[in-house]
């Protein structure tokens, strides 16, 4: 991700807020990163000494000229930020203000003389929003890896067809390749000329037949790439002649037409070679270029480039600077920051129902200002009920707010949609039981577009065994979870066939964000399903392993055995005892994570940012997990990234209320719980309230739709009927949370529920689904839950909790918060409890 720091005055904030807005609809919500001058210059040192930045941007106006020269001659704040900008050794691109005069370097305080030799870009009020939009497009040429591009001709698409396997299917054309697609998963390959291509045209064994074009073909590109010379670019036109030489692969990443990933691959190749020349050494960037792209070049999504032919010209001659001094290069890698202050503020895009989009046109309009847009729902749509034997289908639809749908139709409106210019990609999956048998693949990929709505997705059954049949829809963009919507299927012998009314969810911005990985697991009392997901480039399929037991014995045994480690129960040295804890998390890799699973996590591992299990069958603790392989051990999963889960129904928000919390103290509270709950009060700022001691107190709270953070210090006990907490007037169950999560109060508040007690995060089942308190907060609008899959000790839970609380309290994301808890509590190694939190919620969901 290309990020930027914005330094300004205050009195130049208008030129600041300009620039902020047009970098966010370019890079994103986390691109920019602003501190003006009231932010401390402390905080801003530590944070700038460990970011991963392009760029530090310098607007000079109005407010450096004020007072006595503050900034010039005897720098303030925000002049010692540049300072430490200039130590750090980063590029730095200064902006003036309107006719502001570049500073002379006998006016510098000596720490900021290299402003008097930077190559100023200038910004004038009457034309601001026009040298604005300059600005930032010279800034993604330079340090974009996602450039805009244009091309000569028409797309060239390589995935023919695709159709469902039947008995009886017409031959495949002689020039493609055909990919089968088996029942479990797999990929098998018939090259053209190959003897009884047809023969495998067994719908037990394969589901779905592509074509795949594996002719030769060209394709010519104008892409714009750096120089040296910040905001002077060369104009790359490059011919390229390729083939499909890996038909799987365009499969596999549903690649239906092959421009998009060839541009990509050749701006991300070129890119770094031509931005080590001057525009006029533009004849040896040109053959530095034609000898990188050589031929027989193998590129993503299954091409070779059998040829390219490449020539440079200059792409602008515009000067907007007033000075043509020291040249930018591009920043050094460097790590990203993990505690944000809060005084360095993340700009966050307004709320509402604006789309923002890379490109704005229209009377009025200006690059960087938001355009009202209708709202999009997620709407899928079945039979509710048909004989047996007979098919169905499943339509889920991307549909624009204000089209027409089925007048029965329950949508919910989409929040802000952020979709690229080019497209983003968003892949749909169903799930169904066994009762309702999949006549085609059921997941499907589709391009959502600015502007327009894709053609509907079709999932085609046939109605096995009666009875009621729920079927889930989920929307993901890489390894990020977008939204879901269930509908239900009544199967009866000799019934009628009645139709059924769409459902709606509402879809987040569709967007893959940079390394998450998400492991949906799913299970229907015989058959565990997992998919790996993440924005690797590859579309995993999913992988089924059928059981024989359950494995709640096993995973009981294991609590069992961390508990006695827990209570000091354990005769083992501490280095024994750390094995056996190291043991059991192995011992869950290796039996209940396919093999398939396991080779793709590491094929991920390098990239991940945050890993998310995504599942509604939480008996196993997978929060114990220890990835082994014969040549890799980076320890617990949860020592290396974020780890969040995600329940199937919780509200998605990337925010988390941690405003007027309360607390929950029974009489018979656990010994140091006053004092836990005392030091989360000094970190929240809470005032000294009364605690919450009575159940009907704590429901009514709930239930209004009033409650902020809510925390737990208390006992709670857990059998295989459920788990109850003991208050005064009664014991509450998470049973009567069955209100709030169908009415869903919690949603605007988005609080924090974190329950510091014995196994609070354990579940039971009911009659149709497991239940526990995390399934019920997150699903009545919560927007984070923590909870303790085991006994754990007093000291050492207050040690995790307050941990938690202050990392979040100060910026760090939801996974960096428990991923900081997690990993501070290790110095005991006879205490297992920094491995008993599980932690519900978006990984990159921040405090309100």
């Amino acid at each position: 991700m290309v990020s930027f720091f914005l330094s300004y005055h205050r009195d130049d904030s208008f030129v600041a807020r300009l620039i902020d807005d047009a970098l966010t609809v370019r890079f994103g919500h986390e691109g920019v990163i602003r501190a003006g001058s009231d932010d401390d210059e402390a905080e801003f040192g530590r944070w700038v000494d460990q970011l991963d930045v392009a760029a530090v941007i310098v607007v000079i106006g109005s407010g450096w000229r004020s007072g006595a020269d503050r900034s010039v001659r005897a720098p303030d704040i925000v002049g010692r930020q540049i300072a430490r900008a200039f130590a750090w050794g980063g590029p730095v691109v200064g902006v003036l203000v309107d006719d502001t005069e570049q500073p002379a370097e006998e006016e510098l305080h000596p720490s900021l003389r290299p402003l008097a030799d930077l190559r100023f870009w200038r910004i004038r009020l009457p034309s601001a929003y026009s040298d604005n939009r300059r600005l930032v497009d010279a800034l993604a040429v330079t340090f974009d890896t996602d450039t805009d591009t244009d091309t000569d001709g028409p797309d060239v698409p390589v995935l023919r067809d695709e159709a469902p396997v039947r008995p009886a299917m017409p031959p495949p054309s002689s020039a493609a390749a055909v990919v089968y697609s088996t029942r479990a998963g797999d990929l098998k390959v018939v090259e053209p000329g190959t003897p009884g291509r047809s023969s495998f045209s067994d719908p037990t064994t394969y589901s779905t037949r592509y074509e795949v074009d594996t002719d030769g073909h060209q394709a010519l590109l104008h892409v714009p790439l750096p120089s040296k010379d910040f905001g002077r670019d060369f104009r790359a036109s490059i011919a390229v002649e390729f083939r499909v030489t890996d038909p799987a692969q365009v499969v596999r990443c549903a690649v239906s037409d092959a421009v998009p990933p060839l541009r990509a691959f050749l701006v991300d190749t070129c890119r770094p070679v031509t931005r080590r020349f001057d525009v006029d050494e533009i004849g040896d960037a040109e053959t530095a270029v034609r000898e990188l792209l050589g031929p027989h070049l193998l590129a993503p999504g299954g091409f070779t480039l059998q040829a390219v032919r490449t020539r440079l010209s200059i792409e602008r001659e515009i000067d907007p600077f007033q000075t043509s001094p020291r040249r930018i290069t591009p920043a050094a890698k460097r790590p990203r920051l993990r505690p944000l202050s809060r005084r360095v503020r993340r700009h966050r895009r307004p709320a509402g129902n604006t789309r923002f989009t890379g490109r704005v046109t229209g009377p009025g309009a200006v690059f960087g200002v938001a355009v009202e847009e209708p709202q999009r729902l997620l709407v899928a749509r079945a039979p509710a009920q048909v004989p047996v034997s007979q098919d169905l289908s499943v339509d889920v639809r991307f549909v624009t707010e204000g089209q027409p749908v089925h007048p029965d139709a329950a949508t919910a409106r989409l929040k802000s949609l952020v979709v690229l210019d080019a497209g983003t990609p968003v892949t749909v999956t169903v799930h169904a039981p066994a009762g309702l048998h999949a006549e085609g693949p059921l997941q499907q990929t589709v391009l959502i577009r600015p502007g327009e709505d894709p053609p509907p997705l079709r999932f085609g059954f046939g109605a096995r065994t009666p009875g009621l049949h729920r079927v889930d829809v989920t929307a993901w963009a890489g390894g990020t979870f977008l939204a879901e919507v269930s509908v239900d299927v009544s199967v009866a012998t000799g019934g009628p066939f009645r139709d059924g009314q769409p459902r709606g969810a509402s879809l987040p911005a569709p967007h893959a964000r940079p390394g998450e990985v998400t492991m949906e697991v799913r299970f229907d009392g015989t058959r565990y399903t997992f998919q790996l997901r993440s924005d690797h480039g590859v579309l995993f399929a999913p992988v089924v392993e059928s059981v024989t037991n359950t494995p709640t014995a096993a995973v009981e045994n294991a609590i069992r055995e961390l508990q006695q480690v827990a209570r000091g129960g354990s005769r083992d040295s501490p280095a024994m005892t750390r094995q056996v804890i190291r043991s059991a998390g192995i011992g869950l890799w290796s039996e209940l994570v396919p093999r398939e699973i396991q080779d793709q996590f590491w094929q991920v591992r390098g990239s991940m940012s945050a890993f998310t299990i995504a599942t509604d069958y939480d008996v196993v603790p997978w929060e114990l997990l220890h990835p082994l392989s014969a040549q890799q051990d980076a320890g617990f999963l949860v020592e290396q990234v974020p780890v969040v889960r995600r329940t199937y129904g919780q509200h998605a928000t990337t925010a988390i209320g941690l405003d007027n919390p309360r607390f929950v103290l029974p009489a018979k509270a656990p010994t140091g719980a006053r004092e836990e709950v005392a030091a989360i009060r000094a970190i929240l700022g809470a005032d000294d309230g009364e605690p919450i001691t009575r159940a009907d107190e704590l429901l009514d709270l709930i239930n209004s739709g009033s409650l902020g953070a809510l925390h737990f210090a208390c006992h709670n006990t857990f059998s295989a009927d459920g788990s109850f907490i003991d208050l005064d007037g009664g014991r509450i169950r998470p049973a009567l949370l069955t209100e709030a999560s169908i009415r869903r109060p919690l949603q605007d508040s988005v609080p924090l529920v974190f329950i510091n007690a014995c196994r609070s995060a354990g579940v039971a089942p009911t009659y149709t689904r497991m239940l526990g308190w995390a399934q019920q907060f997150m699903a009545s609008g919560a927007g984070a839950f923590v909870g303790t899959l085991w006994a754990v000790r007093s000291e050492s839970s207050a040690r995790f909790a307050t941990a938690f609380y202050q990392a979040l309290a100060e910026g760090e994301t939801l996974g960096a918060a428990a991923l900081a808890a997690r990993t501070g509590q290790q110095d005991d190694p006879l205490d297992p409890t920094w491995l008993a939190y599980t932690v519900y919620g978006d990984p990159f969901a921040t405090a309100a």
